[in-house]
This record gives structure tokens, C-alpha cells and sequence, in this order.
């Protein structure tokens, strides 16, 4: 009777492990399958981007003629760049100052190129030439998206050395204000795109083909990169072609950061330009920036993006912290100027200890 029992057990158990070991096996075959669709999923992607926009890249490339001691010397720096119009337009991004001549390299031919006009401060440059090729594609800066987030995939297609155009990506990694004691002018993105010479100047499109910025600095130790945002691209490139130069806001504040007693940073105007829009505001050094136009300033990064993108006669209400009280101050943005005056212009109170005045040192060369 017992070894009945016994038997009638491991035929009923062994089907039910059986079942369990075919079940297990299924779903890692699942699992496996699931994950080979998703990085087909992500090459097709890739795949579709590069077809799309691989006619729009070039190789741009300048050269200077520099005469020291009575011999002659030629630079010549190159790197990627793209249509944005149909017109012929190019935009890129680190060209030798005053070149002698600028020319791109598209599908293994030659086109000598205009300089319209450059932004020095982000070190954007915008082109043109007027033998244009017949199959030539743009990238519409319109068709831009904002609104990216970390972990995101990020698509490059570039011109690295004398190679082919081929495509790069890597993931959005933050949004960055600065870089160790550099303030970047408007927020960067930082991307783990690792690129290489001739590479930086490239555009950048999200897995679906909307245009996200461009590669602006790479930072190879890092295997990432700093991209310049689509929205500054865009607002650059407007000045560009109206212009030939861009026309950036000004405020007149220098300003510092204070621990606050949240554990956290207050924005504080640490000195104030003569005559600056600040100044006719009735701004005061120590004024605590909280607000502007609604929006919270947390960091410097902060009121340099919004600076960025104002315009000369535009009115901004700060919303400021005087004395413990909250304040609004109107300011109307003037055009920042070429040349700032003397430094000594800067008004500060020096007997405010609690003001970190180290930027005001910078400045003012002076306690």
C-alpha cells in the first residue's frame, strides 16, 4: 500500500514541476524576447533619425593665416554643423575667430560659405551658402522639444575628422547652469554623448525626431557632452539672420548666494551697476531675489537664464525680500552693454557684513 501511494505521488508531482520548469523557461524566453525588441525598438529609432536628417549635416571648416616673427602659418579648425533653412543656412558652433575663408564639405563635395553673424557668447555661428547642393535636407529649430527628461535617449548625428556622417547617442543626463567656475550663459543640457574632434557642432534630435539642441563642448573625461538647448538656438539664430549679432538683456546686479536658514541658498544682490535698469528700479545691494515674472529663482542659474532671454524694453517684476518683508520692484531690461563702464561704478554697501561680497572684490578690484 505504501509504495502505491509512493507511486501514484511522483506521478502526480512530477507533471507540476514539470509545469513549473516549462512556465520558468517561457517567461525568461519572454523576458529575453522583450528585451530584443526593445533595442530593435531603439535601433529602428536611430535608424529612422539618420535617414531623416543625414542629408542635413556637413563638415564645416575655417581657415587663418597668422604671420609671427616674418613666418607664415595657417590654422584650420574644423567641425560639424547643419542646415536649418532652405535657403542654405547653417548653424555651428566653434569656428576660428575672423577667418580668411570658410567652406563646408557635403556628400564629398566642396561649397565656400558667407559668415552671417556669430554669438560670442555662446559661441554660435550662423552661415550661408549660395551654391546650394540639390539634395539637401534642414532641420526646422520650430519643430524643437523642450521638454526632455533624465534617462531620456539622445540622438547626435555628426562629422567626426574626415569620416562619413554617422549617428551617436547617449542619455540626457541633467540640466546645468555652470561647469566648476564657468557660469554658462542660459541652462546647458549635459548628455552622455561621447564625442570626438571634428564632432561638437552637431545637431541633436529625442528618439522621435524632434530637434533638442546642439553639441556644444564635449567633456571627454566625463564621456558626456554639454548641448546648447533648442529654445537658445532658436533665440539666437533669429538676432542672426535680422541682424548678423545678438542683442542680449541686462539687469545691472551682481549677486551672491547666502545659506539661508532651510539648509539652502538665497539669491542676493551683492552690487549694483550706476544708471543700470537696476538702479532706476530703486533695487537694493542685499535685496533677496525669490521671484521673477512668478518664477522662482533657487540659483545665479536662474536670473542668468531669465537674462537670457529677455529682451531690451521688456518689463520683469521681481518679487524681492527686504528688511523681512516681500517686495515687488518692476524693471524695465535694457540692451546689455558692449563694453561695461568702469567697474568702479558698481555701488555697494560696504558696511552690510552680512553680504558675501566676494564678486564685488572680482569686480571692483578692491575692498
Amino acid at each position: 500500500m505504501t509504495c502505491s501511494l509512493s507511486t501514484h505521488f511522483r506521478y502526480r508531482i512530477y507533471p507540476f514541476i514539470l509545469g513549473i520548469c516549462l512556465g520558468l523557461a517561457h517567461f525568461g524566453y519572454a523576458d529575453d524576447l522583450r528585451k530584443q525588441n526593445n533595442s530593435l525598438n531603439l535601433e529602428s529609432r536611430i535608424q529612422q533619425i539618420f535617414k531623416k536628417y543625414q542629408s542635413s549635416v556637413v563638415r564645416v571648416k575655417a581657415t587663418r593665416e597668422i604671420v609671427s616673427d616674418g613666418k607664415s602659418k595657417r590654422l584650420l579648425k574644423m567641425g560639424s554643423g547643419f542646415f536649418i533653412s532652405k535657403d542654405g543656412h547653417i548653424l555651428t558652433t566653434g569656428l576660428l575667430l575672423q577667418p580668411d575663408r570658410v567652406w563646408v564639405e557635403f556628400k564629398n563635395a566642396f561649397y565656400l560659405a558667407e559668415k552671417i553673424g556669430s554669438d560670442s557668447l555662446c559661441n554660435l555661428s550662423l552661415l550661408k551658402i549660395t551654391n546650394k547642393p540639390k539634395d539637401f535636407t534642414f532641420v526646422s529649430l520650430n519643430d524643437s522639444f523642450h521638454g526632455n527628461q533624465q534617462g531620456s535617449f539622445m540622438v547626435a548625428l555628426t562629422c567626426a575628422l574626415e569620416f562619413q556622417v554617422g549617428p551617436t547617442y547617449g542619455l540626457f543626463q541633467s540640466e546645468e547652469f555652470s561647469f566648476g567656475k564657468k557660469m554658462f550663459p542660459t541652462k546647458m543640457i549635459r548628455g552622455s554623448l561621447d564625442l570626438g574632434p571634428g564632432e561638437v557642432g552637431a545637431p541633436v534630435f529625442d528618439l522621435k525626431g524632434r530637434f533638442l539642441g546642439i553639441c556644444h563642448a564635449a567633456l571627454p573625461d566625463l564621456r558626456s557632452s554639454f548641448v546648447l538647448p533648442a529654445k537658445a538656438c532658436q533665440r539666437i539664430r533669429d538676432d542672426l539672420l535680422f541682424s548678423g549679432g545678438v542683442t542680449y538683456g541686462w539687469f545691472g546686479i551682481t549677486t551672491t548666494k547666502k545659506l539661508n536658514d532651510n539648509n539652502g541658498f538665497d539669491i542676493i544682490i551683492a552690487g549694483i551697476f550706476k544708471d543700470s535698469p537696476a538702479f532706476k528700479s530703486n533695487f537694493k545691494v542685499g535685496d533677496i531675489i525669490s521671484e521673477i515674472n512668478e518664477i522662482p529663482v533657487t540659483n545665479q542659474g536662474d536670473l542668468a537664464n531669465t537674462a537670457f532671454f529677455a529682451r531690451p524694453d521688456n518689463i520683469l517684476d521681481f518679487l524681492v525680500l527686504r528688511d523681512d518683508k516681500e517686495i515687488k520692484v518692476s524693471l524695465k531690461v535694457e540692451k546689455r552693454p558692449v563694453y561695461q563702464s568702469s567697474d568702479a561704478q558698481l555701488e555697494r554697501n560696504s558696511t552690510n557684513s552680512d553680504i558675501n561680497s566676494t564678486l564685488l572684490i572680482n569686480k571692483a578690484g578692491k575692498e
